[in-house]
């Protein structure tokens, strides 16, 4: 690693902080806020087995083998590709296709950031009590639609987000996860229990595990394969220059990677669970996109016992794993720019500040740019950098070279790796992404 990395104290305390904050990238707005829409939209339980099965046969592998890139090279992305294949510099490329999706990713989402501090306040300020769904949705257009209010809370936002990434790796984001993680997952069982306990809340959980296969087709297919990549923090910089922090020769990336997608797995059913069941139980229908969290949360919260408490903590979780992932996804940008340019973390914070606003404020209100960028990270840099990854690990570094880098003992699961991103998750990316663009 340079010495510029290093000075800046770039390295996590141990596997526990970097599995910490793996996960807090995992439990964003990827599993919270664009999980259960999209599985209540592409057919409930057969999106749910076609999620796992993905991430199950892929995705596992692919994540250990974008963290083994960054852990064997320690170096972040454009270099680490350099490093790991020096007479084929063209890989560089990938590098910079994952940094462009973490770059997009942390500004124009910046949006829903704004709006979930604006709802925790007004949630907490009692605004939504009494208000029946045509209240509740003309209230979203004014406060989505005004502008200086929307920016005001982006910037106060990007200024959390900054306060964290201060303090570098131990002392910011790896800090914050381990902190506020656990505050989450409690706040999480707390809501779900509370609208598993409403009457005619099993509605909700029939929706969610009940497979409706007229829903389910070859876009589904390819939005599964997104969503597990965009929850998984595949392709996007962060696992690759997180695998860069890690110090230790003997770490066990393969176990590492499982443990990280068996916490999302798991995140996006409590998510599910969180929602639906309180949903159908309040009489409500299930929406998809924005309005299934902004337009419909705080309806189901009106009717609840200790509405106000519960709408509270659910924004305010929701707003955990938002920073949380967001930190998480920023410092990996931090890193690739301080180590490519050789800047400080100093001079690189108002530099990210500024490509940050100025993406951000495109995507406002949430319209055409918002929904183009969204596509184009989610369907294409994503889905892309992924087959970037495999077809790098399989073929060009080489499967051999990648299962003596992740330190797996097992020779089933060594075996399992190798013929998953060699073989395996080139085809299926291969196969989704083209037929989705003719079918």
């Amino acid at each position: 690693m340079s010495s510029n990395l290093k000075s800046a104290g770039n390295a996590f305390s141990g596997v526990y902080g970097f599995l910490m904050t793996a996960i807090g990238c995992a439990l964003g707005i990827g599993t919270i806020w664009r999980f259960p829409y999209s599985l209540g939209a592409n057919g409930g339980a057969i999106y749910l087995i076609a999620y796992v099965a993905i991430i199950a046969a892929i995705g596992v592998p692919l994540l250990a083998a974008e963290t083994a890139i960054g852990f064997k090279s320690q170096k972040t992305a454009v270099l680490a590709y350099r490093e790991l294949s020096p007479d084929r510099k063209i890989w560089s490329i990938a590098g910079y296709l994952h940094f462009a999706a973490a770059l997009m990713i942390i500004s124009y989402t910046l949006p829903i950031y704004a709006w979930i501090l604006g709802y925790l306040y007004n949630t907490v300020a009692g605004t939504f009590a009494g208000l029946n769904a045509n209240g509740l949705s003309s209230f979203f257009e004014q406060f989505s639609a005004d502008k200086p209010l929307i920016i005001s809370l982006m910037m106060l936002n990007i200024a959390i987000n900054m306060l964290v990434l201060r303090g570098g790796v131990k002392k910011g984001v790896e800090l914050l996860t381990k902190a506020l993680l656990p505050v989450l997952g409690v706040i999480m069982v707390v809501l779900i229990i509370a609208g598993l306990r409403m009457e005619g809340a099993f509605e909700g959980v029939k929706y969610l595990f009940k497979p409706d296969y007229s829903l389910f087709n070859i876009s589904s297919l390819k939005n599964a394969l997104g969503q597990a990549f965009y929850a998984i923090g595949l392709a996007i910089l962060a696992n690759m220059v997180f695998g860069s922090y890690l110090k230790n020769p003997d770490e066990n990336i393969g176990k590492t990677s499982a443990v990280i997608c068996i916490s999302l797995v798991t995140a996006g059913v409590m998510a599910g669970l969180m929602i639906f069941p309180a949903l159908f139980a309040s009489g409500l229908k299930a929406q998809s996109g924005v309005a299934l969290v902004f337009m419909t949360v705080p309806l189901i919260f009106d009717t609840m016992p200790l509405g106000r408490l519960m709408g509270t903590l659910f924004f305010l979780g929701f707003y955990i794993a938002a920073l949380t992932s967001s930190t998480g996804v920023a410092e990996a940008v931090i890193g690739m720019i301080m180590e490519q340019f050789h800047m400080s973390r100093k001079k690189t914070l108002p530099f990210l500040i500024a490509i940050m606003t100025i993406i951000g404020y495109f995507a406002l209100p949430a319209g055409d740019f918002f929904n183009i960028c969204d596509i184009i990270t989610s369907n294409y840099l994503i889905i892309l950098g992924a087959l970037a990854i495999a077809i790098f690990t399989g073929w060009i570094w080489g499967v051999d070279n990648f299962v003596e880098a992740i330190n797996v003992k097992n020779h089933f699961v060594k075996l399992w790796m190798k013929i998953s991103v060699k073989y395996i998750a080139p085809v299926v990316i291969v196969i989704i992404f083209v037929t989705s663009i003719f079918l």
